[in-house]
C-alpha cells in the first residue's frame, strides 16, 4: 500500500514537473517573441533605421508580422518604406486609375503602419529619384511630401513619422565629369529643391501644428571632404552644400539628414568616424536641431570596404558602438540608418 502511495506520488510529483517545465518554456517563448530581444545589437537610446525597398502593395499581413518581430528581435525601432510609387500617380493622366492607384497605395501604408506601430516601431515613408531635384521636377518630391502631410490627416491613428528623400542628384548622367560650373548647376537645383519643401513642411507645420519630420539622405562627401564638388554660393553665403542644406533644415522642429558613411570599419582615416565627423561637427555647431544618423550599407556591392555583405549583423552593431562612443556626447547623433531590410535580414547573426 504504501509503496503504491509512494509510486503515485512520484508520477504526480513528474506530471506536475513537466507540466511547469512546459509552461516556462512556453512562457519563455512568447515572452521573447514579444518583449526580449533576442540579444543586444543597438542602443534603443537612439534611431535604428532600416530601408525597405520591397514593394509596399505586395506586403501580406503574415509577412508585415514576421518583419515587425524581427524588427523588434533586432532593436531596429525605424523603418523607410519605399513610397516612390505616387510619383506614378502624380504623373498618370488617367483621373480615375490615379484615383485607383492612391488610394491602393494609402490602404498599404496604413496596414503597414498598424502593424509595425504595435511593435513600437516608427515607420516614415521614403522616395526619391536623381533627376527629382531637377527644377521641372520638384512637383514630384512637393507632392510626395504633400500626400504623407495628407495622409497622416485622415489616419490620425496610423501616421508616418516622417519622409526621407534619397535624391541623388549626383548620380545624373553628366555630374561625375561634369566641370565646375555643372556642378555647381545641379547642388543649387537640390539646395532649391530642399528650400521648396522645407517651406511646405513650415506652412504645414503653422496650419495644423502637426510635424512631418523632413529628411534626406546624403554622401558624406557633401561636405567637400573629397573635393570633387565646388563650394557652392546659397543665399550669398558660400560653403560646401552639406552646410547650407543643415541650415535650412535647422528651421523645422524635427528633421534628419543620413549621413551614407558607407564603410565597414568606424575607425581609421577612411572609417565611418573620419567621414561623419564634419556632419556631426557642424550640426552640434550651427544646426542642433537636425538628427544626424550615419548610414551603412549590408548589400552585395562594390568595392567590398563599403559594405557589410559577408559580415554578420554582431560585426555591425559592434563597429556602430565604436561609433555611436565618439559622437555621443554631440547632441546630434540620431542613429543608425541601415541599407537595406532584405540585407540585414540575410546576414548571420554572428554566432
Amino acid at each position: 500500500m504504501i509503496k503504491r502511495i509512494v509510486r503515485r506520488l512520484g508520477l504526480l510529483i513528474t506530471a506536475c514537473l513537466i507540466l511547469c517545465l512546459g509552461g516556462g518554456v512556453a512562457w519563455g517563448l512568447y515572452y521573447g517573441t514579444n518583449r526580449l530581444p533576442i540579444k543586444r545589437y543597438f542602443s534603443t537610446d537612439y534611431t535604428n533605421a532600416v530601408w525597405d525597398w520591397s514593394n509596399i502593395l505586395e506586403k501580406q499581413p503574415k509577412a508585415l508580422q514576421n518583419q515587425a518581430n524581427f524588427m523588434h528581435l533586432h532593436q531596429l525601432n525605424a523603418v523607410y518604406v519605399d513610397i516612390g510609387r505616387y510619383a506614378d500617380v502624380l504623373d498618370e493622366k488617367n483621373k480615375p486609375r490615379a484615383a485607383a492607384d492612391k488610394q491602393a497605395l494609402i490602404s498599404a501604408i496604413e496596414d503597414y503602419v498598424t502593424v509595425l506601430k504595435e511593435r513600437g516601431i516608427k515607420v516614415y515613408a521614403a522616395a526619391g529619384d536623381t533627376d527629382w531635384s531637377d527644377r521641372d521636377k520638384h512637383y514630384i518630391p512637393l507632392g510626395t511630401l504633400a500626400f504623407v502631410q495628407d495622409y497622416n490627416m485622415q489616419h490620425p491613428n496610423a501616421q508616418l513619422a516622417g519622409i526621407e528623400f534619397d535624391v541623388e542628384a549626383y548620380n545624373q548622367s553628366d555630374f561625375a565629369g561634369g566641370s565646375a560650373t555643372v556642378k555647381t548647376l545641379v547642388l543649387t537645383d537640390y539646395l532649391s529643391m530642399v528650400g521648396e519643401l522645407v517651406k511646405a513642411e513650415q506652412a504645414f507645420t503653422l496650419k495644423t501644428t502637426q510635424q512631418v519630420e523632413l529628411g534626406f539622405a546624403i554622401p558624406y562627401w557633401f561636405d567637400n571632404e573629397n573635393g570633387n564638388i565646388p563650394s557652392v554660393t546659397w543665399h550669398e553665403k558660400t560653403g560646401p552644400t552639406l552646410f547650407h542644406l543643415l541650415d535650412q533644415l535647422n528651421t523645422l522642429p524635427k528633421s534628419n539628414v543620413i549621413v551614407m558613411s558607407y564603410r565597414n570599419a568606424a575607425r581609421g582615416n577612411d572609417g565611418v568616424v573620419a567621414h561623419s565627423r564634419t556632419e556631426i561637427d557642424y550640426a552640434h555647431a550651427k544646426a542642433p536641431k537636425v538628427r544626424v544618423l550615419i548610414g551603412q550599407e549590408v548589400t552585395n556591392v562594390e568595392p567590398a570596404k563599403i559594405t557589410y555583405y559577408g559580415s554578420s549583423q554582431t560585426d555591425l552593431s559592434a563597429q556602430f558602438g565604436y561609433v555611436r562612443d565618439e559622437f555621443k556626447t554631440s547632441g546630434v547623433l540620431g542613429g543608425i540608418a541601415i541599407n537595406d531590410l532584405a540585407g540585414y535580414q540575410a546576414m548571420s547573426d554572428g554566432n
